[in-house]
C-alpha cells in the first residue's frame, strides 16, 4: 500500500478531493489532502507543506488533478530527499503540455483570472521531466467551458483536450469517458489509480466501457 498525497486543480479546494481521498483509503492506502490558493501560488510554502505529509516507511505516491497534477511533477523535479522517496505520480485531466483554454483566456486579455497559475504551467510550460513512474489519465467526456471559448472538435474533457495530458516521458495513458471535474468523482478513477500504483501501468480491460484507448 502507498502513502498518497493529494492535489486539487485551479479556482478548487481540497474539500473536492475528500470523496476521491475516501475511496482511496478503502483501499488501503493512507491519504493527506493538500489545500492551497491555486491563482497564488507560493510554491515554496507549497512544496514544504507536500514534504512535511511525505513518509518515511511507506511509498509514496502523489495524486493531482489538472494543475494539481503539474505542481505535483514540479514538486518531484525539485525533491531530493532520499528518505521520503517519491514512488509514483498520477494525473487526472492534467494539461502537461499546457492548456489551450488558459491560453486563449490569456489571448483575449483576461488572463489576470488565472493568477500566477500561467506560470505553473498553464500557459508557460516548464520541463516536466521525472525520474519517476508518471502515469496520466485523460477524460473523453466534452462537458464544460471548453466549447463556449474555444470552437473545435479536439477530444477533450471539456475544458482540456487529451493531446494535452500526454507526453513522451509518461509511463502510461489512459482515457476515462468523463469531464474534466467528474474524472475526479468516478469509481473508475479510483481503480486506475490503484492499479498505477501496484503495477506502474493502468489496467486494461476487454469490453471496459468507461475506458478507452487513446
Amino acid at each position: 500500500m502507498a502513502h498518497i498525497v493529494v492535489l486539487h486543480g485551479l479556482y478548487m479546494h481540497g474539500l473536492v478531493m475528500k470523496p476521491l481521498a475516501s475511496r482511496l483509503r478503502r483501499k488501503g492506502h493512507s491519504v493527506q489532502v493538500v489545500s492551497y490558493n491555486s491563482v497564488r501560488i507560493n510554491e515554496a510554502l507549497l512544496f514544504k507543506r507536500i514534504r512535511n505529509c511525505l513518509s518515511e516507511t511507506e511509498k509514496n505516491v502523489i495524486v493531482g488533478h489538472s494543475l494539481g497534477g503539474i505542481l505535483a511533477v514540479h514538486f518531484v523535479n525539485s525533491h531530493n530527499d532520499k528518505h521520503t522517496p517519491i514512488d509514483s505520480i498520477v494525473t487526472i485531466g492534467s494539461p502537461l503540455q499546457g492548456a489551450s483554454i488558459a491560453k486563449e483566456i490569456q489571448n483575449r486579455k483576461l488572463g489576470f483570472i488565472l493568477g500566477n497559475s500561467k506560470e505553473q504551467g498553464l500557459v508557460d510550460v516548464n520541463q516536466l521531466t521525472v525520474d519517476c513512474p508518471i502515469g496520466s489519465i485523460a477524460g473523453t467526456l466534452p462537458i464544460g467551458i471548453r466549447s463556449s471559448i474555444i470552437r473545435d472538435r479536439v477530444p477533450s474533457d471539456g475544458t482540456v483536450t487529451v493531446e494535452e495530458t500526454v507526453l513522451p516521458e509518461l509511463k502510461d495513458h489512459l482515457c476515462l469517458n468523463y469531464s474534466h471535474t467528474s474524472l475526479i468523482y468516478a469509481k473508475q478513477t479510483v481503480e486506475q489509480i490503484d492499479y498505477f500504483i501496484h503495477h506502474h501501468e493502468f489496467k486494461r480491460v476487454v469490453e471496459q466501457r468507461e475506458s478507452v484507448e487513446c
